[in-house]
């Protein structure tokens, strides 16, 4: 009998920020289903976009309705809540439950316990062969990346990391991108004078370069380890792919460092192929190595957008969340050799880090006007887009490591947690603010000095505020 296995990314509760640009199908479960396509090829895979295209009540009703063999979420911190409500709607009609992300697999011990009876399995890092051996009735045991709980106890399978030479070419055509097209066309991501018709992400690598050497950045819950690409040919093999049915003219990679290996960079920019249409793209890449060849071999490839963290203008700042590879100038030459080379910077700040006062937070200010300054100089415009975050402690990073120290009976045991509590409770143990006043103030301080970098720009997609807590924050559509 044909299984039919359900992926959801889970919507996110509603008193939060949600990304603006959802403009393509969720990434991480089309190149699932792309596997599970492979490996398992009489499954049907259905994928529900709780961020665009379902709401809880589509979700809940599909499963209903449809009764899938297996419901696996990606879910987030602040999806965590509405994705034990779908799971219970799909124990309900008696479907394996799976969630998984780098959420899940931070908190995956946490999880099995609390979920015992609900959650069959949390998949830890990759879930590729975690999925494919459920589908495929494979012995518990010998399923890599699982966490579950059988009375009382916790059981793990062997960790494994998905091999990118076994990943298939990746392939949107199960979506309908409409919904995503329209929110695009609808949106002030397009000031710019090439607008973006069709916006589409892939992947080249997985990883973050920065925790090779060091725990990573204060706040960063990164599940997986070590940097993985693929190969030169398969990135290109992914692109052509996903830009001919859909007449994509903009893709964004969202591996974590396109620079990191410059030899991979090198051999992508020699294998590049002729398109019919002009392609741009998106990348992630770390302000220290960026430089004048860099900048023109992304040039040469038609990189129109790098996203770099800044994370602060102070330089003292940067040193204490653990940015120890850059320091303000770093990050403001980087934007200088792009901008010089006609790439645009997306400049990401993180407000609220360790050492954060109102003279750094001016720093950052400074910085980020600095970079507008050399965007309207050198591409004759502001950049496209500037995002000032609010700091969120990830499950898994070193500042939840020492919230959940200082407050063991509130994190140590539970897997619900509320973002803003754990903001609450990181500004209680960084910045000693015991009362509600003084965490009140403070982060009214933070958003009004948001609100300043983002008036400087006709875009912003800003994470860990609260909705509506900033007033200049870009709508998702026109009005």
């Amino acid at each position: 009998m044909n299984k039919h296995l359900c992926l959801v990314f889970t919507p996110i509760d509603k008193i939060y920020q949600d990304a603006l640009t959802h403009y393509a199908p969720p990434l991480g479960l089309v190149a699932l289903a792309n596997y599970v396509s492979v490996v398992c090829p009489d499954t049907k895979v259905s994928i529900l976009d709780g961020s665009v295209t379902h709401t809880m009540a589509d979700i809940i009703s599909f499963i209903e309705k449809e009764k899938p063999d297996i419901v696996g979420q990606s879910v987030q911190l602040i999806s965590y809540r509405y994705a034990l409500e779908i799971a219970r709607c799909a124990r309900d009609i008696g479907a394996i439950n799976v969630v998984g992300g780098h959420h899940a697999s931070q908190l995956a011990d946490t999880i099995a316990s609390c979920q015992e009876g609900l959650l069959d399995f949390v998949v830890v890092g990759d879930g590729e062969d975690a999925i494919t051996g459920i589908l495929k009735n494979e012995p518990i045991i010998q399923i890599p990346n699982l966490v579950f709980a059988k009375s009382g106890q916790i059981f793990k399978t062997k960790r494994s990391f998905f091999d990118l030479k076994n990943a298939p070419p990746l392939d949107y055509s199960m979506i309908d991108v409409a919904p995503y097209q329209h929110l695009l066309k609808n949106s002030n991501f397009n000031n710019t004078k090439n607008p973006v018709s069709n916006y589409i992400r892939t992947y080249s690598h997985k990883g973050c370069g920065n925790r090779g050497e060091s725990v990573g950045c204060i706040f960063c819950g990164r599940s997986d380890m070590g940097v993985r690409f693929k190969e030169p040919g398969s990135f290109w093999k992914d692109v052509e792919g996903i830009i001919n049915p859909n007449e994509t003219n903009y893709v964004f990679d969202v591996g974590d460092d396109f620079l990191y290996d410059y030899n991979w960079l090198a051999t992508v920019l020699s294998l590049k192929p002729e398109f019919r249409l002009s392609i741009e793209f998106g990348i992630f890449g770390r302000a220290n190595r960026v430089t004048q060849d860099v900048a023109k071999m992304l040039s040469k490839l038609n990189v129109s957008d790098v996203v770099i963290g800044f994370e602060s203008g102070d330089e003292e700042v940067l040193r204490k969340c653990n940015k120890r590879d850059t320091t303000p100038e770093t990050n403001i030459s980087a934007a200088k050799l792009l901008f010089s080379n006609g790439i645009d910077v997306c400049a990401s700040f993180v407000l609220g880090l360790p050492g954060e006062t109102k003279e750094s937070l001016r720093n950052t200010v400074r910085c980020a006007k600095k970079i507008v300054e050399l965007a309207n100089e050198l591409l004759g415009r502001p950049p496209r887009e500037m995002v000032a975050n609010l700091i969120e402690p990830s499950p898994g990073s070193t500042a939840y490591r020492k919230i959940a120290k200082k407050f063991p009976e509130k994190y140590s045991s539970s897997d619900r947690i509320s973002l803003e509590e754990l903001q609450k409770d990181y500004f209680r143990v960084y910045f000693n603010l015991e009362t509600p006043q003084a965490y009140d103030e403070f982060r009214t301080t933070l958003a009004g000095y948001s609100n300043e970098i983002h008036s400087l720009v006709s875009f912003s997609d800003s994470q860990g505020w609260i909705d509506k807590e900033l007033s200049m924050r870009v709508a998702r559509t026109k009005v």
